[in-house]
C-alpha cells in the first residue's frame, strides 16, 4: 500500500514538472511577436526568399533541430524526433510574400518596396516556430519524427512542386522514411482571431492559368470590312466562357472560369492583328476540370472559325502553375475535430464551405498518397469583427491581422494537434 502511495506521488510529480503547452506558448509569446515583425518588414517574393529562410534557419537551429537548406530553392527541410518509434507528420509552412505595396502604416510595415506579407505566411512561420519550440521541450511526451517543410513559392503554385523533385528532398524521407500524413495552417481573415475552421472534404480549389490568342487581320478602324477584328472574337470568347458553368455544368456544380486580363490594340482607330486573354479557371472534382478545360479550347476555336480567323486560337495552358485541390480527409479532419472543441471551445470553430482559391498544399497529401488536413486559422481583429466592420481581405494591401492573439492560438492548435497525432 505505501510502495503504491509513493507511486502515485511520483508520478504526479513528474506531469506537474512537465510543462504545460499553452503556458509554455504564452512564456514564448514576446519572442515570437518579435519575430512576427521581423518576418512582416522584410517580405520577400516567390523563389527569392533568401532572407527568410536563412531567419527561418536560425530559429529552428537555435531550438535544436536538425536543418536542410536549399531544398527546390530556398526551401527549408527541419526534422524533429521525440521517444521511439511513432508515425512521420509532415508539417508545412510557406515563406513567400506577393508583389503588393503595403498600406497599413505599421511601425514594423514592408520595407521592401512593393512587396508586402498580404497574405499571412509572416503569420505561419511564427506559428510553426513557436509549435516547434513547445514540441522541443515536450520532448517524452510524443513519439514520432515531425518534418517540418519551409516551403518557398506558394503564391505561383510552384514550391510544394520543387520541394518534392529535389533529389535532397528524397534522400531526407529515405533517412526518416515516409511521411503518414500531412498538416499545415492558412490564417483566413473571414474569421476573427482566437477561432479557426476545420473543413472536412474540399477545403481548396483547382487551380488552372490558361491564356488565348485570338488572330484576325488588322487595319483602319474607318474601315472593319476589310479586316477580321480579333477584339470582337475575344469579346465573345469571353461572353461565351461564361456559359461553361452556368449552361454546360449540372446546376450546383462547383467551377468558375474567370478572365483577368484582356488585352489587344496600340489605338483607338486600329484595329490590332490579335487579341490576348488570360484566364483562371477553379474546379474540384477532377472530371470537372477536365470538362471546363475542354469546353474553353472548343469555344475559343468555334468563335475564330466562325469568324474566318486566318489561323486557329493559340491556346497555352500553364502547367506548371497548376495547383490540385486541397481536400481535408475526413478520417484525419474527424480526429482532430475533438482536439480543436477542446482547445477553442465550441462558439470558436467556425463551420464554413470550402473556398475556390487555390494552394499548393495538397501536392504532398496527393504525390505521397497520404492523408493530409490544412485548418483555417482566424486572424480578423475580434471586436472589429464583433461590430460587423469591413475588414481588409487577405491579398489586400492593408491587411493586418491581430497578430498576437493569432498566433498564440495557431501555435496552441499546432502543438495539441500533433500531441494527438502522435501519441
Amino acid at each position: 500500500m505505501r510502495l503504491t502511495f509513493l507511486l502515485v506521488i511520483l508520478l504526479f510529480a513528474v506531469a506537474w514538472a512537465q510543462p504545460d503547452y499553452r503556458a509554455e506558448t504564452t512564456r514564448l509569446m514576446p519572442e515570437l511577436e518579435t519575430l512576427y515583425k521581423w518576418f512582416h518588414s522584410i517580405p520577400e517574393l516567390s523563389k527569392q526568399e533568401t532572407e527568410t529562410a536563412r531567419r527561418l534557419a536560425q530559429e529552428l537551429e537555435a531550438i535544436g533541430l536538425e536543418v536542410h537548406s536549399g531544398i527546390g530553392g530556398t526551401g527549408i527541410v527541419a526534422i524533429l524526433k521525440s521517444g521511439s518509434g511513432g508515425p512521420v507528420v509532415l508539417y508545412r509552412a510557406d515563406m513567400d510574400g506577393l508583389p503588393i505595396t503595403e498600406a497599413t502604416d505599421l511601425e514594423y510595415a514592408s520595407r521592401n518596396e512593393g512587396v508586402m506579407h498580404a497574405c499571412g505566411h509572416d503569420i505561419h512561420m511564427t506559428c510553426a516556430v513557436g509549435a516547434l519550440s513547445v514540441m522541443n521541450q515536450l520532448k517524452g511526451r510524443w513519439n514520432g519524427t515531425i518534418l517540418f517543410v519551409g516551403q518557398p513559392a506558394e503564391e505561383v503554385g510552384a514550391g510544394a512542386r520543387a520541394m518534392m523533385a529535389d533529389p535532397k528532398f528524397a534522400q531526407i524521407l529515405d533517412s526518416v522514411g515516409k511521411p503518414e500524413m500531412a498538416f499545415a495552417l492558412h490564417d483566413f481573415a473571414n474569421v476573427p482571431a482566437g477561432a479557426a475552421v476545420l473543413t472536412s472534404g474540399f477545403v481548396t480549389a483547382n487551380v488552372d492559368s490558361v491564356d488565348i490568342t485570338m488572330f484576325g487581320r488588322g487595319g483602319h478602324g474607318a474601315a472593319p470590312e476589310t479586316t477580321i477584328d480579333p477584339v470582337v472574337m475575344g469579346a465573345e470568347v469571353v461572353t461565351a466562357l461564361q456559359t461553361i458553368v452556368s449552361r454546360r455544368l449540372p446546376p450546383g456544380t462547383r467551377a468558375v472560369v474567370t478572365v483577368g486580363k484582356f488585352a489587344a490594340g496600340t489605338k483607338r482607330n486600329i484595329i490590332p492583328p490579335d487579341a490576348r486573354l488570360e484566364l483562371t479557371v477553379r474546379s474540384y472534382e477532377e472530371e470537372t476540370r477536365q470538362f471546363v478545360l475542354e469546353e474553353i479550347e472548343r469555344i475559343a476555336k468555334g468563335v475564330a472559325e466562325a469568324h474566318n480567323a486566318p489561323q486557329p486560337p493559340e491556346i497555352y495552358h500553364h502547367g506548371d502553375n497548376y495547383t490540385p485541390a486541397g481536400y481535408n480527409d475526413p478520417k484525419l479532419a474527424e480526429r482532430l475535430r475533438p482536439i480543436f472543441l477542446k482547445e477553442l471551445g465550441p462558439e470558436n470553430l467556425r463551420e464554413l464551405p470550402p473556398s475556390m482559391v487555390g494552394e499548393d498544399f495538397a501536392r504532398y497529401s496527393r504525390e505521397m498518397k497520404i492523408p493530409g488536413v490544412m485548418f483555417l486559422l482566424g486572424a480578423a481583429d475580434p471586436e472589429a469583427f464583433e461590430r460587423g466592420e469591413e475588414l481588409p481581405p487577405l491579398h489586400s494591401d492593408k491587411f493586418a491581422p491581430d497578430y498576437s492573439l493569432t498566433i498564440k492560438t495557431g501555435v496552441n492548435l499546432v502543438v495539441a494537434s500533433l500531441l494527438e497525432l502522435m501519441p
